[in-house]
């Protein structure tokens, strides 16, 4: 069961890089426009056009949060997926539990910021279509650490 949840964890983080190099970071420079053809940008477009106008609208303080998050998270995504692929938990967990609290905390902001915005999600099913992956991930994530943890897994001994 560990392992699948590896398994899954690390698709999840290629889904989260994926993101980082191509919405976030076009979002953080620029606003979104229905015309720009970069990779993923007219579907990104098109689905908070439909589903997210907060995102759409880029308040200062989302546009300086999707920043913190294209490029400060980037590093944390690849040590998780690192620690699932080697099995490498107890050894990173320290990174990884600092990283899990910012992110909870970033998802936590921006879902109050949506919902108490002037402009919520308008439907819900596909806003969280989109977000339950960061949601469960973290789940998954704190379900490995404490299985690290309770199962008494130590980092490797180095060679000498």
């Amino acid at each position: 069961m560990a392992r699948a949840l590896d398994g899954v964890l690390v698709l999840f983080m290629c889904y989260f890089v994926l993101m980082n190099v191509t919405v976030e970071r076009c979002y953080c420079h620029a606003p979104l426009t229905a015309t720009d053809k970069r990779f993923l940008m007219p579907e990104t477009w098109d689905f908070v056009n439909q589903h997210n106008p907060l995102f759409l609208a880029r308040p200062f303080y989302m546009q300086m949060a999707t920043c913190i998050s294209a490029y400060g998270f980037l590093p944390f995504y690849i040590i998780i997926a690192i620690a699932a692929v080697f099995d490498r938990w107890a050894a990173l967990s320290t990174p990884i539990v600092l990283f899990i609290g910012a992110k909870a905390y970033a998802i936590g902001f921006y879902h109050l910021m949506e919902f108490t915005s002037a402009t919520p999600p308008p439907n819900l099913v596909p806003y969280f279509a989109a977000e339950l992956p960061y949601i469960i991930s973290i789940g998954l994530v704190l379900m490995q650490l404490w299985r690290a943890k309770s199962t008494g897994i130590k980092p490797k001994p180095k060679a000498t």
